[in-house]
């Protein structure tokens, strides 16, 4: 669990996906990158994807349990 919250502090990317989509829900590369504004949000989910942070299912992401309690945790709540 240490090493998943080290990754995702220390990418920006990573962070900030996992925080909109604790706060959001679940929803769809297109609209992630919309909603924060960056630009290769592909790469970074698969990489979330790999870590077993988010599941993808019919085209859209959402945390998995592991992913939200690495959010929470960082977060700090």
């Amino acid at each position: 669990m240490e090493e998943l919250i080290g990754f995702v502090a220390s990418d920006h990317k990573a962070s900030k996906i996992l925080a909109v989509l604790d706060s959001k829900g679940e929803m769809d590369s297109r609209t992630i990158a919309k909603t924060l504004r960056i630009v290769g949000v592909d790469k970074t989910l698969e990489e979330l994807m790999s870590r077993e942070l988010i599941a993808n299912s019919g085209g859209k992401s959402a945390l998995t349990e592991l992913g939200k309690q690495v959010s929470h945790k960082l977060r700090g709540v």
